[in-house]
């Protein structure tokens, strides 16, 4: 085996790196329980839980492992080329990471090409031989506990465990990607639009989890005598987790992308529509409560009004019964006055 540097220095980083992606795992788990809790398919929570279980005891045999060799084994040369059990098991943990992933992304697969399991079944075949080559390598390891003697007996079904891995990946991603063309109207509706926005998504998150998976694979084959090889799949299956767990935490987002550009055809002219009933609305309830205040005000001093005009018109004939009383004296002649003692006889 080579030096420190090159296997226990490698088991160290990759540790330390697997924690950084832990940490992306839990928030994605996280996020999950927060937006759809209890609301979503019973199916998606199992698969997220499992997957966040499954994470935490990887990143534990991980530590567990750089505890073996740095700690434990402290000083023997002789454990530069020492299987633990923990590295071991984090092999087959990583193998059913990835297979709980490909299985999701084959499902959806299977909804988008209209159920149609000469798509799907070529995926599923690969994924679970992927994983009886890892259960197969974790196995070996365990017996042989050395990887001078694990490279040179059973070495090929380690690579052929990274090589269905990686095949699987690229098939699942250009599956995906002439599916969702395929739906494509060739106009700028909100269909294309959600078709480009998970298109790119897809490659994004095809093509992470499958570099990772190929890099680590050419590192076996080129230095099988260190652990570089190892570190890398560390990062394998907190790939593999991120990725199925943000796509289930994007479908959200997604909606929300699709709804954009729509406002900006119909919904604003229904938006302004509305807006413009509602202030109707608006004054029209100002109106009424303004009438029937108004209405209530005359209705409460009608009682009033009607005395003050019966008083009124009570004035109104009693000054007319004068006027005409003073018309009538003035109209009548004036009497005569009596004779006098003095006036002259005829």
């Amino acid at each position: 085996m080579a030096n420190a540097s090159d296997t226990i220095g490698a088991i160290l980083v990759g540790a330390l790196v697997s924690a950084v992606l832990s940490g992306s795992v839990t928030t994605q788990a996280f996020v999950y329980l927060r937006i759809y809790g209890g609301d979503d398919y019973k199916r998606n929570i199992w698969i997220v839980s499992i997957l966040w279980l499954l994470d935490t005891v990887h990143l534990s045999m991980a530590f567990a492992s750089a505890w073996i060799y740095l700690i434990q084994n402290w000083g023997n040369d002789a454990i530069y080329d020492y299987i633990p059990w923990t590295i071991a098991l984090t092999v087959a943990l990583t193998a059913i990471v990835t297979l709980i992933s490909h299985c999701f992304f084959a499902h959806r697969i299977y909804l988008l090409s209209g159920s149609s399991w000469w798509l799907t079944l070529p995926i599923l075949l690969l994924a679970f031989g992927r994983l009886v080559a890892a259960l197969v390598s974790t196995s070996e390891m365990i017996s042989l506990r050395s990887y001078e003697a694990f490279v040179d007996r059973v070495g090929w079904v380690f690579t052929t465990g990274l090589s269905l891995s990686t095949t699987v990946d690229v098939l699942i991603t250009i599956t995906l990607i002439s599916l969702l063309q395929r739906s494509r109207t060739g106009f700028s509706t909100i269909t294309d639009h959600l078709i480009d926005v998970v298109t790119l998504y897809t490659v994004e998150t095809g093509l992470v989890t499958s570099i990772t998976t190929a890099v680590s694979l050419i590192c076996w084959l080129t230095m099988p005598r260190n652990l570089i090889f190892l570190a890398l799949h560390f990062s394998i299956s907190k790939l593999y987790a991120t990725s199925t767990l943000a796509t289930l935490n994007a479908r959200k987002s997604l909606r929300r992308r699709t709804r954009q550009p729509d406002q900006h055809i119909l919904p604003i002219i229904s938006s302004l529509h509305d807006a413009q009933s509602q202030t109707r609305r608006d004054q029209g309830e100002v109106l009424d409560s303004s009438s029937l205040k108004r209405d209530s005000a005359i209705s409460a001093g009608a009682p009033r009004i009607r005395t003050l005009t019966r008083f009124l018109d009570i004035k109104h004939r009693e000054s007319n019964a004068q006027l005409k009383a003073a018309l009538a004296a003035a109209q009548q002649p004036e009497p005569s006055p009596p004779p006098s003692a003095y006036s002259p006889s005829v």
